[in-house]
């Protein structure tokens, strides 16, 4: 464990990285190797490092059984190209996303949402250096602002060609469970 960062902000921005990953299979690799010194650290953090091990391992062997993205979305595609970036970021927000219930009766859009938000910034502005949202402006929690920047930070330091390319990935490949009417292949 020497040079490995174990602070609780370090441990927890590891486990960021372990979700922002979400099924990009060589993203969550890349998230599984840097978090690997989680293994020593008892409780949530380590619990988080395997849920992520099992999630790599699924993959890794749909992967090998020939399950392609086109399964879970049939937008996938065999190549992507990041000079679609641009059109697919003005596209993105614009989707019908469904509404996902949290506590206190708030909503918040799905994972792949906050995933695609956090590769956009990346990419237009550089690593966050925002503080992280709290409150919401009617009291409560900033659900919509904390998942907004857990994903931005979550690809801190990240190149933005690497991000373009993952943002292209997703936005062809997350299921179209997470829309109310998928509406990616219309022009």
């Amino acid at each position: 464990m020497v040079g490995t960062n174990m602070d609780p902000a370090s441990m927890e921005s590891a486990c960021n990285k372990l979700h922002a990953a979400g099924d990009d299979l060589e993203a969550l690799q890349e998230a599984v190797e840097a978090a690997s010194y989680l293994d020593s650290v008892p409780g949530d953090f380590r619990q988080k490092l395997r849920a992520a091990r099992s999630r790599l391992r699924k993959l890794q062997e749909q992967r090998e059984r020939g399950v392609a993205a086109a399964d879970r979305s049939p937008h996938a595609k065999a190549e992507y190209d990041t000079a679609e970036f641009d059109e697919l970021v003005k596209k993105f927000e614009q989707l019908s996303w469904r509404m996902v219930s949290r506590p206190g009766g708030a909503v918040a859009k799905p994972d792949d949402f906050y995933r695609l938000y956090g590769l956009k910034q990346q990419v237009l502005h550089g690593d966050c250096n925002e503080e992280r949202p709290m409150w919401a402006e009617r009291g409560g929690l900033d659900f919509e602002g904390r998942s907004r920047w857990d994903a931005w930070t979550a690809v801190k330091g990240t190149e933005p060609e690497k991000c373009k390319l993952r943002f292209v990935r997703l936005y062809y490949e997350f299921p179209p469970t997470a829309l109310y009417k998928d509406t990616r292949g219309s022009a």
